[in-house]
């Protein structure tokens, strides 16, 4: 049994599990080590190991280091107990202390220490005091045969007649030596190798041990070196030769040496040795033989290599791996858990786990240890940490139980891992499939995904409308049985389709059926693009077809069906359509457009082309008058084709523009007397009087276009008013919050002034106040008839044919007025009555701003 010495304060052996050596070892505690003036009596108590603290080490310093000094050669062992890896002594201003630590101290430890770990500290520092006796032991043993054989040397020197006897002696004494059964006995039981070599490296002795490693157990090794020990075992040549090498480093260092050697065995393992070999020299410096000591360290070596590799691996891990206790005191924490978390070990370790709960769930952390310590492992569990700096953090955490050799738990194992991202990127995806949702249920277009045998999986709310039914009537049903038929009734509902075009490479595609996939074959009843491409594989555009409605109406859409693959495989279709019915209509009113401007173009341009032929024939060269009169026609007509052509450029321009028109606040008093300023020449010359009534209110508008809107209405009224007439411009301001709608049903002749159509501000207008201006133009003309009073607003349109003739109009005037009103939020009609002429009326929504009075 050890003695071991303890110079520790008291606050430090609690940290110390010394009942932990009282069974094996004998610990001599000093009480008083606190005591500053109490004198340490070190040199009169007998030990084989003395632990102590910084502070008592820095007291005792010298006389450890002369304690060591007696001992010598003797290993005295002294094992520090200190605070952290880098003791107070390494640092500023204790570098000289520094400089004398490695004379003083063998060993430190951490505090607080595991009870393993500070047991497996001591014993290897008592194996080297026991290994150190030993060698002492041997070399005394060395030195006192030295001294024999000095002594006979010398009787030689004085005695030649007792030489041979002394011979003897000698002879008798080395032969004893072989012959202890005691020192076999004890180098046998050794499991480290010991062996005995003389000067010139010739083995002497050697245990058990040593002649099991080369397997020499049948051979007489004494008197053979290792050379010739390699002759007679061949596997082992090399190592015996390696051994051979470091016996020669040995000899030249001259002083003790230690270091590993690997001996391959011929079971095929490693066996790795912590050998020392102590060379014995004569007086004179001549070699006297050479001791050589080996332990097995392969294991201790294999289980370094392991926890270093595996240290290793957690420390390069991202995961957070936590080490706790059963009660969740932190017990290590690598440097992954210090990039989630924020914490460095340091300042981490020694605190319980629950500093990384959130306040709302504060019973968590308790239950899952409880879980543990019963055994249980925790999976890939989904939870909310905190941070240092106080950010809450998901995890995914896997807990396992610690276990010792026996099965018992001995504390918790927590890889943790930081899936915040992971949690966002789902999140961006489940707002992305929401979005995308949105996007279908809120599409114009109707929507139908299809699988491989053609029934549909899904349709969006526009393919329902589209439809007139509910959705389920549609899910799970072939499109064939609902919304698209056979060719044959479409072909009935429709003159002519349109060929299918091949999206990707515009060539027309002849419907056919490919071969069926996967041994099944779609049905054959319906010649149709869409199962065409579930066939093939091929997107198709279809411009002109017809669905069908529950209540079997039909409609014209025009659909792109595209396929969906997975794997390579088509797995379905999706089908977007759209009802084109608004868009034939627009269509077929564009058809209308190019037929009436063609026949208001070829009109005047007939009319040119006679007179201009007649002219350059020379036919009216002796009829001067008539040859004027050509001219005038030509030019005549020429003004007319000049006006048609500004006015279908001044329509079209207008409604394509005005979004991008300089809007401004304007006065309508202004504009009212603006226009009547600029028809005030026209006026005279037909011999009109023009009549004006302002009245001053704010409005937001493109300023040029309402007074092209106003002088287009003085044109028309001085045009159809007869000379002497007078034409009435006026305004008059109106609060009516049921003007809209009565407006909107407007149609025939009323008593009523001012009656304005409903004035729904355009998006881009700024938002209007409940008033509104309303402008009439009150001419003495025919009149309207009731029936045309609607038709006078459309394009090329006039009540009587001649007119564009006699008065010079192009019949778009009128359209051009009510678009200019109708792109400013406003409406505009006419009341007529025949025989005493007919008012036109704007009506226009006013600013916020307040309102002017009449001027």
């Amino acid at each position: 049994m050890s003695r071991i010495l303890l110079l520790v304060d008291r606050h430090q052996q609690l940290n110390l599990p010394i009942a932990h050596l009282n069974t094996d070892h004998e610990v001599i505690v000093l009480d008083r080590a606190l005591d500053p003036n109490f004198g340490f009596p070190v040199p009169q108590i007998a030990f084989d190991l003395c632990i102590l603290d910084e502070a008592n080490f820095d007291r005792i310093g010298p006389l450890v280091e002369s304690l060591k000094a007696a001992a010598d050669p003797i290993f005295l062992p002294f094992l520090l107990v200190t605070k952290s890896q880098t003791p107070a002594l390494f640092e500023q201003p204790f570098s000289q202390q520094a400089k004398q630590l490695e004379r003083r101290i063998d060993d430190l430890i951490v505090s607080p220490a595991e009870p393993a770990q500070l047991q497996l500290r001591i014993e290897n520092l008592l194996a080297r005091r026991r290994q150190s006796l030993e060698i002492h032991r041997l070399e005394e043993l060395i030195k006192e045969q030295t001294f024999t054989e000095s002594l006979l040397k010398d009787s030689l020197q004085t005695a030649n007649e007792n030489l041979q006897r002394e011979i003897a002696k000698r002879a008798e004494v080395e032969t004893a030596l072989r012959e202890n059964s005691y020192l076999d006995l004890l180098m046998n039981a050794m499991p480290d190798i010991v062996c005995f070599k003389d000067g010139e490296g010739r083995w002497q002795e050697a245990n058990q041990a040593i002649l099991e490693v080369f397997e020499l157990e049948k051979i007489d090794y004494r008197g053979l070196k290792d050379f010739q020990l390699g002759a007679l075992s061949s596997f082992y040549r090399e190592a015996l030769q390696a051994c051979e090498v470091s016996d020669r480093e040995a000899w030249a260092k001259g002083k003790l040496s230690r270091g590993e050697e690997m001996i391959p065995r011929s079971d095929g393992t490693v066996k790795i040795y912590d050998v020392i070999k102590v060379p014995v020299f004569h007086p004179d410096g001549r070699r006297k033989s050479i001791v050589i000591l080996g332990r097995d360290i392969t294991e201790y070596k294999q289980t370094r290599d392991e926890l270093v590799r595996l240290a290793s691996i957690v420390e390069s891990s991202d995961d957070g791996i936590v080490g706790k206790t059963l009660t969740g005191t932190i017990q290590s924490w690598n440097t992954g858990a210090e990039k989630i978390y924020g914490y460095c070990a340091a300042e981490i370790k020694g605190k319980s786990i629950e500093i990384l709960a959130i306040p709302e769930r504060p019973k968590e952390m308790p239950q899952i240890l409880e879980n543990i310590r019963a055994g249980a492992t925790i999976d890939h569990y989904e939870t909310v940490h905190l941070r240092k700096d106080g950010q809450q953090i998901d995890v995914s955490l896997t807990i396992s139980p610690i276990k010792d050799a026996t099965g018992a738990v001995t504390g918790v194992s927590t890889i943790s891992r930081d899936i915040s991202d992971s949690k966002r990127v789902e999140k961006a995806f489940e707002q992305l499939r929401h979005q995308t949702e949105m996007i279908l249920f809120s599409a114009g277009e109707g929507i139908c995904g299809l699988n491989k045998e053609g029934k549909v999986t899904f349709v969006n709310p526009a393919a329902v409308r589209m439809a007139g039914c509910e959705s389920k009537q549609l899910i799970d049903r072939p499109l064939y049985e609902s919304l698209h038929r056979a060719q044959e009734e479409c072909s009935r509902a429709i003159e002519q389709l349109s060929p299918a075009t091949d999206i990707n490479s515009g060539s027309e595609l002849v419907p056919h059926c490919a071969a069926p996939q996967a041994g099944q074959r779609l049905p054959s009843r319906v010649n149709s693009q869409i199962l065409a491409t579930l066939e093939d594989g091929e997107a198709r555009r279809v411009t002109d077809e017809i669905f069908w409605r529950r209540d079997g109406s039909s409609f014209p859409v025009e659909y792109v069906v595209a396929p969906m693959r997975e794997g390579g495989e088509i797995i379905g279709a999706v089908v977007t359509f759209k009802d084109i019915t608004e868009r034939l209509a627009v269509e077929r009113m564009k058809d209308e457009f190019i037929s009436v401007v063609s026949h208001e173009l070829r009109t005047p341009m007939t009319s040119i082309h006679g007179a201009l032929g007649l002219l350059n024939s020379g036919l009216l060269d002796a009829y001067p008058q008539k040859a004027k009169r050509m001219l005038e026609i030509a030019v005549s007509n020429t003004d007319r084709l000049v006006r048609l052509v500004n006015d279908i450029l001044d329509l079209e321009r207008m409604e394509s523009s005005y979004s991008t028109a300089i809007k401004q606040t304007c006065n309508v008093a202004e504009l009212m007397l603006q226009a009547a300023d600029e028809m005030q020449g026209m006026a005279q010359q037909a011999g009109v009087t023009l009549s004006v009534k302002p009245v001053g209110a704010q409005l937001q508008a493109v300023r040029d276009q309402l007074i092209q809107a106003l002088t287009n209405l003085l044109s028309n009224a001085i045009k159809f008013s007869p000379s002497g007439a007078t034409v009435w411009l006026s305004a008059e301001l109106t609060h009516n919050p049921d003007l809209a709608e009565k407006a909107a049903h407007k149609s025939v002749s009323s008593p009523s002034l001012l009656s304005p159509e409903p004035a729904a501000a355009p998006p881009h207008l700024p938002v209007p106040s409940s008033w509104y201006i309303v402008i009439a133009v009150k001419d003495q003309g025919r009149g309207i008839p009731p029936d045309k009073l609607e038709m006078v607003f459309e394009r090329f349109q006039q009540v009587d044919a001649s007119d564009s003739r006699q008065k010079g109009g192009t019949g778009l005037g009128l359209a051009i007025c009510r678009s200019i009103v109708q792109q400013h939020g406003g409406r505009m009609w006419v009341e007529s009555v025949l025989g005493e002429g007919s008012t036109f009326f704007l009506s226009l929504p006013l600013l916020r701003e307040g309102l002017a009075t009449e001027s």
